[in-house]
C-alpha cells in the first residue's frame, strides 16, 4: 500500500518549514576544552639579584571563567577580530586591571612572603608584565577570544593600559610571621571593612571611602598627603602599597570586592594630577565597572544563533513548490 500523497506532502512541507532551518541553526560546540590555564614556564631571561628573585620566571595566573567574560564586556574583545570603535580606557583598563590583579594575586602576595622587608632601598626587579601580556593572550585565544589592540605595536595590557604585574613590597602594612605567611596589619583590616559591599555595585561614597583608606596603607604618604612625592623610588613604593593592598582585597573575596576595587582602579589610573585624588566619579555611562559576570547582560555571549534570513526565504520557496506539486496531482 502506497502512502498517501497528502501526507506525503504535508510531511515534506513539515520537514522544509520547521526542522530543517532548526536543524542548521544549532549552535556548534564550543572546540576548546573548559581546563584551568597553564602557563607555559619561560627559563629566566635576568641575573637573579638575590635567590627569591631566580623563582620570578614565567607567570602562573589564576584565569576564573568569570575573567574571560567581564574584560570581553568592558573590553569588547571579541571572536571576529572586529575594530575596537568600542574601546573606552575608563571602562575597559580598570576591570582588566582588577581581574589580572585578582588572577596575579597568589603568586605576587606569596613573593611578598618572601621578600626581604628593605626591599624598598634594593634596584628594582623586572617585572612579569611582558610574559603574563603573552599567558593572557594565548589564554583568551583558546577561548575563541581575540583582545583588541589599539594598533599591531600596541597590546591591551602592558601598552595601552599600562599595567604593570612585578612583586610587590609594602612592610608599612604587612608582615610576616614566623611561619612565612603574609601578615595583614591593622590598616588593611580597617581597608577590607572599608571596601566591603554585598550587592554588586560600588557607590561613590564607597568607593572615596576605599581610596582614602588605601592611602593610609603607606605610613609615609599618610602622615604627608599633601607633599607631592617627586622620587621616582617614593612613587613606586606609594603604589606597591596601593595595589598590594588591592590585591589582598581581591584574594579575600573576589565577589565582595571586584567592584569597589576597579571603581578606585579607575580613579587612581586615570588620574593625570600630580597629587592624589580624594573622591570618585562616575564612569562617563554611569555603569559599575566591574561585577561578576552573572551580573552583565552580554549578549554577544549567546550560544544561539539567529534564525538566518535566506534559509527562511528557501524555506519558503520549497513551501510554495510543494504546494504547488500537490495541487497539480489532484
Amino acid at each position: 500500500m502506497s502512502p498517501n500523497p497528502l501526507h506525503r506532502g504535508v510531511f515534506l512541507a513539515f520537514f522544509f518549514i520547521l526542522l530543517l532551518p532548526t536543524l542548521l541553526a544549532l549552535p556548534q560546540l564550543d572546540p576548546s576544552p573548559i581546563q584551568p590555564f597553564l602557563p607555559i614556564q619561560a627559563p629566566p631571561s635576568t641575573i637573579p639579584a638575590f635567590p627569591e628573585q631566580s623563582d620570578l620566571a614565567g607567570c602562573p595566573l589564576d584565569l576564573p571563567d568569570e575573567l574571560f567574560h567581564g574584560v570581553r564586556t568592558a573590553c569588547g574583545g571579541n571572536a571576529n577580530n572586529g575594530h575596537p570603535s568600542g574601546l573606552k580606557r575608563s571602562r575597559c583598563c580598570p576591570v582588566l586591571a582588577a581581574w589580572l590583579y585578582f588572577g596575579y594575586s597568589a603568586t605576587a602576595l606569596g613573593r611578598a612572603a618572601r621578600m626581604p622587608a628593605e626591599r624598598y632601598d634594593l634596584p628594582l626587579l623586572p617585572d612579569d608584565s611582558e610574559t603574563c601580556v603573552g599567558n593572557l593572550e594565548n589564554a583568551f585565544k583558546g577561548k575563541g577570544i581575540e583582545l583588541f589592540r589599539p594598533n599591531e605595536t600596541c597590546d591591551l595590557v602592558y601598552c595601552y593600559c599600562g599595567i604593570r604585574l612585578r612583586p610587590w613590597s609594602c612592610p608599612e602594612a604587612f608582615s610576616v610571621s614566623k611561619e612565612g605567611k603574609l601578615v595583614a596589619g591593622n590598616t588593611v583590616k580597617k581597608l577590607e571593612k572599608d571596601c566591603f559591599n554585598v550587592n554588586g555595585y560600588t557607590s561613590l561614597s564607597g568607593c572615596s571611602k576605599c581610596l582614602n583608606r588605601l592611602y593610609q596603607l603607606n605610613e609615609e604618604k599618610a602622615g604627608n598627603s599633601s607633599k607631592p612625592v617627586i622620587d621616582r623610588k617614593s612613587k613606586m613604593h606609594n603604589r606597591d602599597c596601593e595595589l598590594m593592598g588591592l590585591t589582598w582585597l581581591l584574594s579575600k573575596n573576589r565577589t565582595a570586592y571586584i567592584s569597589t576595587v576597579s571603581a578606585v582602579l579607575r580613579v587612581l589610573m586615570m588620574n593625570t594630577e600630580g597629587s592624589d585624588p580624594r573622591s570618585c566619579t562616575l564612569n562617563s555611562d554611569g555603569m559599575p565597572l566591574a561585577v561578576d559576570s552573572s551580573e552583565l547582560d552580554d549578549p554577544s555571549s549567546a550560544n544561539i544563533l539567529p534564525y538566518p534570513l535566506g534559509l527562511t526565504i528557501l524555506s519558503l520557496s520549497l513551501a510554495y513548490y510543494v504546494c504547488i506539486f500537490l495541487t497539480s496531482r489532484f
